[in-house]
């Protein structure tokens, strides 16, 4: 079996060892509403613009996921506080 090792602190974790796997998605949400500010966008001009983007870049806007592993000191401090919050 192969050692893994913490993405936080480097850590060694040895095979039999407590680690975790911390997945995170972000993904793109709609509400049903699209804000259109300026009457006049041509839509299919959009379209094409878009087009020329490459297309990891446009994935990353719609979805993202990341995956670590953590061992269990750095987990209790992710969970803790997993957006970086200020405390008090």
């Amino acid at each position: 079996m192969a050692s893994h090792t913490c993405s936080k602190c480097r850590k060694i974790i040895h095979p039999g060892d407590l680690f975790y796997r911390c997945t995170i998605k972000v993904f793109a949400e709609f509400d049903g509403v699209i804000n259109i500010k300026n009457n006049k966008i041509d839509v299919e001009k959009e379209f094409e613009k878009a087009r020329s983007y490459p297309e990891d870049l446009i994935e990353e806007e719609v979805f993202k996921e990341f995956d670590f592993t953590l061992c269990p000191r750095c987990k209790e401090i992710y969970c803790a506080n997993p957006l970086h919050l200020p405390l008090g």
